[in-house]
Formats: C-alpha cells, structure tokens, sequence
C-alpha cells in the first residue's frame, strides 16, 4: 500500500475561476525548472496564507523564494498577490515536500522556514508530523553549508520533540530563539490569541 504524504485538506473555501486561472497561469509561466540557481534561495515548507513568504520576497528583492504547500487557497492567495503587485521572486509548488525534494535534489538553499507546521498533537496521530528525522535528514542535505533552518511551534511537546532529535545531527548547530522570527503571520497570531507560547528554534549548519 502507498503511503500516504499528506494527511490535511487541501482547500478550506471555494477559489473563484478567475483566480484559479490566474494560479494556473502563474505556476506555468513561474516554472521552478527554469530557476536561476546562480542566485541565492530561501524556502519556506508550508507557506499557511502566504504572508511570510510575500514579506520575504520584499526584503530579499535579489534572492529567489520557493513555497512549498499542499493547500491551495495559501498558494492562490500569494499567485494573486504576485500578479497584481508585480511581485518577480516568488514562485510556488503545490503539492507535498516529499515531491519536491525528490524533483529537484540539486536544489540548494541558504535560509530555510518551517513555521507553524501542524502539530497532530493526539497522540495517535504524531506520526503525521512533518518535522522528525527523516525530514531533517532531507533538509539538512539541501541546506548549503553555513546555511539556516527557522523552525517555530506553539506545541511544546513538538518543540521539546524536535529538539530532543536534533541532538542525533553532529554538524549541526542549534540555538533557540526569544524573538519572533520574521513577522506575525495569521498562524502567529492565531496562537498569540489563544495564549500560546511560541517557541522557535535556529538550526545552523557548519
């Protein structure tokens, strides 16, 4: 039996025609295949509504930005955002990480966001985390050398899981962070509510 990559919905409300069309639009004429490698990469794995991976596109005007996102209303939100603010940096793939890592494995990037990834916090479900071993493995092998992974949570039995695994990883360096790490997002917020403590954590690798 195939397993199964992504374990969430893919849409949470109706996409108008028009901005599903201009979605379309924009992933074919924004091919990732075509990326310039020359110039430096960030990569944001689950982009939520986009608002981060926007605000990077702005403060790295010379850097290229990859979204990587199942869920598409965050990914139409950004498309569209990039159509009508001409927005040239950003581009998107719609589906798991697993597909993409496997698709473009000479991909390699300096800064790397994980923020706010869904936490399964039952416990019968925290196998469908998509931060553990695994995937560090897999990113740490895409992460150039002095390059940066930013990984925030509002659950602390995560935030304590992922730190208890990172210790398995000899050349890489790890510091937590007190700070927000680039903006409140809707997630951030959304956690500032509730009276969440965020906890982030800056994986360096050396």
């Amino acid at each position: 039996m195939k397993k199964k990559l992504y374990f969430g919905r893919v849409t949470s409300r109706k996409i108008s025609e028009i901005k599903e069309d201009n979605f379309k639009k924009f992933i074919k004429i924004k091919n990732i295949n075509r990326l310039n490698l020359k110039k430096k990469l960030i990569l944001e794995i689950g982009i939520g509504m986009g608002e981060n991976l926007i605000y990077l596109s702005k403060k790295n005007i010379k850097k290229n930005i990859i979204g990587v996102d199942p869920f598409k209303n965050g990914m139409v939100n950004v498309s569209d955002y990039c159509i009508n603010n001409n927005i040239k940096n950003i581009y998107l793939y719609p589906y798991v990480f697993q597909k993409f890592i496997n698709k473009f494995k000479k991909f390699r990037f300096d800064i790397i966001y994980i923020l706010f990834p869904d936490p399964w916090p039952k416990k019968r479900h925290k196998k469908r985390r998509i931060v553990n071993e695994e995937f560090l493995k897999k990113i740490f092998v895409i992460l150039k050398k002095r390059g940066k992974v930013f990984f925030s949570t509002d659950n602390l039995d995560y935030f304590t899981n992922v730190k208890t695994i990172i210790k398995k990883f000899p050349n890489i360096k790890v510091k937590k962070i007190n700070k927000i790490v680039t903006i409140k997002t809707k997630f951030y917020l959304k956690a500032e509510k509730k009276g969440h403590k965020i906890n982030s954590l800056l994986f360096s690798k050396y």
